[in-house]
């Protein structure tokens, strides 16, 4: 079986509309993409300092933070685009888009999670599908 070419499956970059304007976010490096898994992961960044929502978010977003800023776009929309691009990095593109839609709506995004869920309960596991026979783990001496 071969594989699809990742670009010809891959999420098309985040668009947001913003008081008449568009502003597209385009995909994260793999460097900072890396590098936001691990300010995430450890709350810090390598200097030590703590790694805010803000910076995560702000390293994802790129120039189309810049250009946010430079716009005087409202608090409310950037704080919702920060969630937005976070959601989807962290979550995917569901996720995002309830985040954008109902402003992180606690019952909306339960309501998403569940779905993921119940996706994942049928998914069936590799042995069963495989034809391959799994093995208890032989015991080891100590």
């Amino acid at each position: 079986m071969a594989f699809t070419d990742f670009q010809d499956i891959a999420p098309e970059p985040l668009t947001l509309p913003i008081n008449g304007k568009t502003y597209t976010v385009q995909p994260v490096s793999a460097a900072d993409g890396l590098k936001a898994w691990k300010w995430i992961r450890e709350s810090k960044k390598q200097d030590g300092s703590v790694a805010t929502v803000e910076d995560v978010s702000t390293l994802l977003l790129g120039d189309t933070n810049k250009q946010l800023i430079k716009d005087h776009v409202s608090f409310q929309a950037l704080n919702r685009v920060y969630q937005t691009v976070l959601a989807d990095f962290t979550n995917g593109r569901k996720v995002a888009e309830t985040i954008w839609e109902t402003g992180g709506n606690p019952k909306a995004i339960a309501q998403i999670q569940s779905l993921k869920q119940d996706e994942a309960d049928t998914t069936p596991t590799p042995d069963s599908t495989n034809g391959m026979k799994t093995f208890p783990k032989k015991p080891t001496q100590e």
